[in-house]
């Protein structure tokens, strides 16, 4: 098994030094029941099938996110803005 690593960049959920709101990033990661790891193009091709909405409702998250608030972003997208996930956490 190979762990799925689902991202999201959430609008208004920190904020600044000044107290001025700003995005954040949240990811959820479960383990993928596949055989071989998960390619680019299989990647994407899943997050393809996805909806922030569904990701919301699935995670509980739906009474206190708005859909409109948030998008999907790439692993490497999160890492870039929010830093690089410690695997051993």
């Amino acid at each position: 098994m190979y762990n799925l690593r689902i991202c999201l960049e959430v609008n208004g959920l920190a904020e600044d030094e000044h107290g001025n709101p700003r995005p954040a990033g949240v990811f959820l990661e479960m383990e993928y029941p596949g055989e071989q790891a998960i390619t680019k193009e299989k990647y994407k091709e899943l997050m393809n099938q996805l909806s922030v909405a569904g990701i919301l409702k699935a995670t509980f998250l739906d009474s206190i996110v708005s859909p409109e608030n948030c998008r999907i972003i790439t692993p490497e997208e999160y890492g870039e803005r929010y830093g690089e996930v410690d695997d051993e956490e």
